[in-house]
């Protein structure tokens, strides 16, 4: 006979509720639990176990007397600086599935005796330093060049700026799921991220931003990184914002990923094409998303208003085409971070970790792993 468990409707309730799901969605998700909630029933504990699977939630939780209450490291804005209130489980478990891996990251440099970053939060005041001063300090932080876009093609543009980045010990996540690929993180809601670290900072980037704006937000981070604030993005960065940090670290991007001196002289050496024109050329001629041209050629007075949202609106209201996917390994190892893959294999070949959280710090079973080092 089953051992039967004896839970609060109030706890089997705040679990689906905790998940972004109605108890009216039970009845055809997880059925039983709606007897568990009039108390007409009471589960085994399998098939609690079960349950606590379907929905996301740590088994344990469903057993604690008062639910805890779960914070997030970070907050998420959108453009007019709003907070966005209630957070959705699967950017929750994302967030602290990268803030876990930062932890351990960190201690194991720590214990490896290596040193922290200057350039983490080294435009803390950000305030006095202009946009321009802002792009050439980072630029010589990492060795960037201005003309990054003559080193490779718009179509290897973004793994170009990821593998740039991460030659730096700044870690980037980029994927549309977390875990698994059931779970999608919804790119209204989170386009992208940062935690800040002095040892090692994490950025991640939602992939399933469809409309080009995933380089301008990568670099956009990469500038959150050198602010030293950990902040989410739940809106499209390319986007006006009020928020003079949100501003700052626009600007910024803008500028390293298109020199205003380039810029001026690339828009007004084209005195024959209409905008429209402009923008398709010198999106081209830089490898970035028309929506970056737009926002520069704006912020520069070489257009008004009314033309950047005219454009701005008809460019985000067009419908993309998903992407079909592609070759595995083309997208995982940017979806683990091969410089934090590298980080975590070292510590398996000198025994200080074993093979099993090698696995589960990558999310990968064995033979991916071991394919990891092959295929990346």
């Amino acid at each position: 006979m089953s051992t039967r468990v004896k839970i609060s409707p109030e706890t089997i309730v705040w679990a689906t509720e905790r998940s972004g799901l109605s108890t009216d969605s039970l009845h055809d998700i997880f059925p039983k639990a709606i007897e568990w909630i009039r108390e007409e029933s009471e589960p085994t504990v399998k098939q609690l176990e079960k349950f606590a699977k379907k929905i996301h939630v740590p088994f344990g939780f469903l057993f604690l007397t008062n639910p805890p209450i779960e914070g997030l490291p970070i907050v998420f804005y959108r453009s007019n600086g709003e907070v966005i209130k209630n957070t959705p489980l699967v950017v929750k478990d994302l967030v602290n599935l990268i803030k876990s891996r930062q932890e351990w990251l960190r201690e194991y440099l720590i214990d490896n005796n290596y040193n922290s970053l200057d350039f983490v939060s080294s435009l803390n005041n950000y305030q006095k330093i202009t946009p321009i001063k802002g792009a050439e300090l980072i630029r010589k932080a990492l060795k960037l060049n201005k003309t990054w876009y003559s080193e490779t093609t718009k179509n290897r543009s973004f793994r170009y700026w990821i593998d740039k980045i991460e030659q730096n010990r700044i870690f980037v996540v980029s994927t549309g799921y977390v875990l698994n690929n059931k779970r999608t993180v919804d790119v209204n809601l989170c386009k992208g991220f940062t935690l800040i670290d002095n040892f090692c900072p994490f950025i991640y980037i939602n992939t399933n931003n469809q409309g080009g704006g995933k380089i301008f937000t990568l670099i956009h981070e990469l500038v959150h990184v050198f602010v030293g604030e950990s902040k989410g993005i739940g809106y499209n960065p390319i986007h006006p914002t009020s928020n003079p940090l949100e501003r700052f670290c626009d600007e910024v991007t803008s500028e390293i990923l298109v020199p205003t001196d380039f810029f001026k002289v690339s828009w007004n050496a084209n005195k024959s094409l209409n905008v429209s024109e402009k923008i398709d050329y010198l999106s081209k001629q830089y490898h970035i998303s028309k929506l970056v041209v737009i926002r520069k050629a704006l912020d520069l007075g070489f257009i008004q208003n009314s033309d950047f949202w005219n454009f701005y609106n008809e460019y985000t209201n067009k419908p993309y085409k998903k992407s079909e996917g592609g070759q595995y390994w083309n997208f995982k190892p940017y979806e683990v971070s091969r410089k934090f893959y590298s980080f975590v294999d070292n510590a398996l070949k000198r025994g200080k970790i074993l093979p099993s959280n090698a696995y589960k710090l990558t999310n990968m079973k064995a033979n991916t792993y071991e394919n990891f080092k092959k295929e990346s």
